[in-house]
Formats: structure tokens, sequence, C-alpha cells
């Protein structure tokens, strides 16, 4: 039966240590696609106004050689740091990708809702939509999606009729914790039950859990991809290669790869040991939210520690 694997990944930096290409010891893994999805957390741009926070995301722009080596066909531009570089590093940003033939979604030139795209592959078409939580005003002449329940609702129903499936990316989320709030849990599922096959969240820095919900598959976060691993505790270096299956009637079958980030900040495929403490992580994490274990006492509780730990470092 006809078939087309989307391989999706999480969080990409594209900062480099010791002169190590980011994507060398796994662009083999990553290849073994026909479309290959991940979130571009930077900006391929050394120009225009930095934003005045604590965590600026920039790279230069021939870093995007990296991105089109590796094999990625779609990168998603909705995310915090997106707008680093104001107006002129979007645009150069969304220049960098075009001139390699790199398709985007989450943002778009111009004033307008970014809308979605379509891609197909072996005759089956895919759409995808991005958004990103935040509190932020696009610059005039650029657009960045926001995330807005009743908005994503409205572009899955008018891409219905573009496509076969629709794949929705989602940054969103509690940075450093490792399970999705209930308004997250039920935020995903609404999305799938308005017509989305596939919901892919990011922004956590952390793996959490995946929930096959009626006819869809959600991934809560996938986590860091390629990051610089400095500023994280051990056990966030742990990332996956989401491999989602679609067929003409919907998701056929999924898997996960279990990686890790090196010293490098490179992603490679994990092995032994290590392999089986990631997909135990991520079976630990999905059978909480599958169970209906994730209630708003029990996730205040789970993340309280870590968010105050994490997060009051941005107000510092």
């Amino acid at each position: 039966m006809t078939s087309v694997r989307l391989r999706a990944v999480g969080d990409v930096l594209l900062w480099i240590r010791n002169d190590k290409k980011p994507f060398a010891l796994i662009q083999d893994e990553l290849r073994q696609k026909d479309l290959l999805f991940g979130n571009l957390e930077t900006v391929l741009s050394e120009s225009g106004t930095e934003s005045r926070k604590r965590w600026v995301n920039t790279t230069p722009p021939e870093a995007g050689e990296y991105l089109k080596d590796a094999g990625f066909d779609i990168l998603s531009v909705a995310n915090n740091h997106t707008l680093d570089r104001g107006r002129e590093g979007f645009e150069k940003t969304l220049e960098g990708l075009e001139t390699r033939g790199i398709a985007y979604i989450g943002g778009a030139r111009g004033d307008d809702p970014p809308g979605g795209l379509v891609v197909e592959r072996n005759g089956i078409r895919l759409g995808f939509l991005g958004y990103t939580s935040g509190r932020f005003r696009s610059p005039p002449g650029v657009t960045v999606a926001k995330l807005k329940k009743k908005a994503i609702i409205n572009d899955i129903r008018a891409l219905k009729d573009r496509c076969d499936h629709i794949v929705v990316s989602l940054h969103w989320g509690i940075e450093n914790t490792y399970y999705p709030s209930p308004g997250q849990v039920r935020l995903a599922r609404a999305l799938i039950d308005a017509g989305a096959a596939l919901v892919l969240g990011h922004h956590s820095h952390t793996i959490q859990g995946l929930e096959r919900y009626n006819n869809g598959l959600i991934a809560y976060s996938l986590g860091n991809f390629q990051f610089d691993t400095e500023i994280f505790k051990e056990e966030i270096n742990s990332t996956m290669i989401l491999s989602v299956d679609f067929d003409r009637h919907g998701i056929r079958d999924y898997a996960v790869t279990p990686c890790v980030i090196n010293g490098d900040f490179q992603p490679e495929v994990a092995e032994g040991r290590t392999r089986e403490k990631v997909q135990h992580w991520i079976g630990k994490c999905s059978d909480r939210v599958q169970n209906g274990e994730v209630s708003r006492k029990w996730w205040f509780e789970q993340i309280g520690e870590d968010y105050l730990t994490y997060n009051l470092e941005s107000y510092r």
C-alpha cells in the first residue's frame, strides 16, 4: 500500500562546538524518510535589531547549509526566537530557507496569517500548520502565527479540502518540564477532533509523552534535537526522532528512535543502556497522559521545583 514516512525532530539551534558539523553523526538516520520536519530555534542572520532578552538565538546565515545537508524538507519558524533579530533577521531566515529549497510553516512575509503548506509525496498530500504561544507582536510586514485555539481549528477546516492528512506544529508549554499541562492535553485532543492527524509539540526542551487519541497521534514535546547541552540537566539531553507512516486512510504506524545530544551539540542514535533509559522515560511520560493522571494538582506538583529553578532565570 502506498505510504509516506514523515520523520520529525524537536528544537534545532545550529550552534556548533569544536568545528563539529551538527548532524554529522545522525545524517544517515535522518535521511530514511520521505519528509523530514523540525523546529528552527534560531535566526539565520547576524544583522537586524537584537531583541532585549536573556537568551538570543542567532546563527550565521551560512549555517543554513547544515539543514540542507541533513535533509530537512520542512521547518517551523513559529517560536519564541524567530524574531530575535526583528523583521530583518526574520526575512533573512526565510530567504536562507528558500534558497536551499526548504519549506517553512508558521511565519510569512506580509501582514496576513501564514496559512497552511501542502506537500505531496507518493500520491499522498500532507498539510502542515505551525503556531507559537507567547506574548509578542509581529513587526509590520511579517507575520508569525500565534497559538489561538479558534484560529487553529478554523485553519484546519480550511486546509482539509486541500490535503489528505493534517500535521499541526505547536511551540508551547513550560520550559524544562516533563509533562504537558492539562490545558495542553485538552487543546491537542481538540485539534485531533477538528481534523488534525498529528500534533507535534516543542519548546519545553524535554521529551514529553506520546498519545494515540482517536485516529490521531500527539507528541506533546519532541525535546531538543541539536542544541547547546551546557545549560540543561543531563537527562534533558536525551532526545528522539519520531517516525510516522501515513497511508491514504491516516496514520498506519509510528515509531521512536531514541537519541542523545553529545558535548559537541551533536545528536546521535542512542545505544545500549542509554537507549533503554530514553525508551523507558518516553513510555513513563506517555502512560501518565494516556491513563488520565495529568490533573492540574498533580501537574503543578511535578513541575514546581524545575519551573522555579529554570524559568526564574529569565527575569534576572
